[in-house]
């Protein structure tokens, strides 16, 4: 199997909606700051990341996170698909979406020949 890693299956992407540079304190491990209109990723699923953080006790950029989101500040583009074991078959699978049906796919570093689409 290829070990071909996209972004969609790793990273977040979040984009700056808002017409001036901005610095957004729970992007990354010291925040960053984005230009007006920029897009960024950030390395796996930024919402489960933080809420793992809230559930410990630390809420501070959980709660950053939610009033940005609910201000139309940023918005979240995509986020890392759930990864679902197939035990039939014994491989992993991807949620998708194709032509407004769910279903599932092969991850990109399990893909092999075969790029199928299976409808749920």
């Amino acid at each position: 199997m290829p070990t071909n890693t996209s972004a969609e299956e790793l990273y977040t992407t979040v984009e700056n909606l808002t017409d001036v540079e901005r610095t957004i304190g729970f992007l990354g491990p010291r925040g960053m700051t984005l230009a007006a209109g920029e897009v960024v990723t950030v390395p796996g699923d930024l919402v489960a990341s933080l809420g793992v953080q809230a559930n410990m006790g630390q809420r501070r950029k959980f709660d950053a996170l939610e009033r940005t989101l609910k201000s139309g500040r940023v918005r979240i583009n995509s986020r890392p698909a759930p990864i679902l074991f197939d035990s039939v078959d014994e491989r992993p699978k991807s949620l998708a979406v194709v032509n407004g049906a769910l279903g599932t796919v092969d991850p990109a570093y399990a893909e092999d020949d075969s790029e199928s689409f299976a409808a749920v």
